[in-house]
């Protein structure tokens, strides 16, 4: 499995996660509890929000399938219904029953690094094998949603060529550098088979890891008044 989750944002969200722990000793050391409680209460927050917000989302891409764990929900897309790759807004996976899912995880770039992208991209060859929407700064592998669109694409390649009898292999992570990573997560429990059963293309399921740390933030928030 390989995973792409924007550099930036784990980053961001460690420093955050770290702040707010130095402050929250600080707080306590200088104050105690009963007088930190509020302040207590706050940057568990903060905690929760960049956990599930920034550190969290992700784009693992399987053998057969791509799951985008987002904030609250985790779309499970197979290759076998996947249709089209877009990346106008972010990237975003459709299907053959007109679904599409969005991966909060891989945003495109704003209109400031858009057009910087856009003056030193590469012309599209468009001849090439993909489902990825020619053109724009968002396909570009200098933008998170260009990344995880090439990531998802190789893959779908693959699978591809392995349903036509190809024995040839491609690496998701071809040309991509650092900015993916092989994970080793265990198997995601969805498969494609589960995901038609009952009809949709597109699987979703709650992300209750995020959405139990944003239920703990809010509630220590709420319990330190």
């Amino acid at each position: 499995m390989t995973r792409f989750r924007a550099r930036s944002s784990v980053i961001y969200s460690s420093i955050v996660i770290g702040a707010c722990f130095v402050i929250a000793v600080a707080v306590l050391i200088a104050g105690g509890w009963f007088e930190a409680r509020p302040v207590l209460g706050f940057l568990a927050a903060i905690c929760a929000l960049a956990y599930a917000a920034y550190f969290r989302p992700s784009v693992d891409v399987y053998a057969d399938r791509a799951v985008l764990v987002n904030v609250v929900t985790i779309a499970t897309v197979p290759f076998a219904r996947l249709t089209s790759i877009g990346t106008r807004w972010a990237l975003e996976l459709r299907a053959d029953d007109a679904s599409k899912a969005s991966a909060f995880a891989a945003p495109a770039p704003g209109a400031m690094k858009g057009r910087r992208v856009a003056a030193n991209e590469q012309e599209w060859d468009s001849e090439a094998a993909t489902l990825i929407y020619a053109g724009g700064p968002g396909t570009s592998t200098a933008t998170a949603s260009g990344i995880a669109a090439h990531m998802v694409d190789d893959a779908f390649q693959a699978w591809s060529g392995t349903q036509r009898g190809d024995t040839r292999s491609a690496d998701a992570s071809a040309g991509l550098g650092d900015r993916a990573t092989t994970a080793s997560a265990a198997v995601n429990p969805v498969s494609p088979e589960t995901a038609t059963a009952s009809g949709k293309a597109i699987a979703r399921r709650p992300n209750w890891l995020s959405i139990a740390a944003l239920i703990a933030g809010l509630a220590l928030l709420v319990l330190s008044f």
